[in-house]
């Protein structure tokens, strides 16, 4: 996607988080028929496929000014995606109609943009929740690339203080993760 049609979906965005219904049918202009071809390869029948795009969009609509996301495409791709799994959960689909469905299924470039933000937005927190001592020690060491010997003489602490705090903020971030893994894959 170029940057001009990325930087127009924000800006629609914003003028939907306000309620301007201008903006909102815009979106929907530029978004429907992507969405509607992404819903048909993943459900297989133009009719259902529609009835959950519209879903998504009266969703989107209700909830807007509570969705906080950065890319309000892959915020709804992804909606679309539960939509249509949820679909087949509630028609109790076999198994074989299951597996179809997932091998058809191929995750679009902005929902795996978005889950890299995502991720990159809890990593950035988890940081910002260690010690401050132990926030500088591991920035200095896993973001500027700085050696643990050149870290203790920066900071006047020894080289095992530097290793600690590298060796706390990276349990914290092990232990953060499997709480991410669980719940992304529930």
């Amino acid at each position: 996607m170029d940057n001009s049609v990325k930087y127009t979906i924000e800006f629609l965005a914003e003028g939907i988080k306000n309620s301007d219904e201008k903006s909102f049918n815009t979106l929907i202009d530029v978004l429907w028929e992507p969405m509607m071809r992404y819903a048909a390869s993943i459900i297989m029948d133009d009719n259902i496929a529609k009835d959950l795009v519209q879903d998504v969009w009266a969703d989107y609509w209700q909830r807007r000014q509570n969705i906080n996301v950065g890319d309000i495409k892959a915020y709804l791709y992804k909606a679309i995606r539960y939509r249509c799994y949820n679909h087949f959960r509630d028609k109790k689909f076999n198994e074989t109609q299951l597996e179809a469905a997932h091998s058809v299924f191929v995750t679009p470039d902005v929902e795996r943009h978005q889950d890299v933000i995502e991720l990159s937005d809890w990593i950035n927190r988890t940081i910002e929740n260690l010690p401050k001592r132990c926030q500088e020690v591991f920035k200095l060491s896993r973001v500027n690339d700085i050696n643990n010997v050149e870290i203790a003489k920066q900071l006047n602490i020894s080289q095992r203080s530097v290793e600690n705090q590298i060796s706390l903020a990276l349990r914290k971030l092990r232990k953060d993760l499997t709480t991410v893994r669980l719940f992304s894959f529930l």
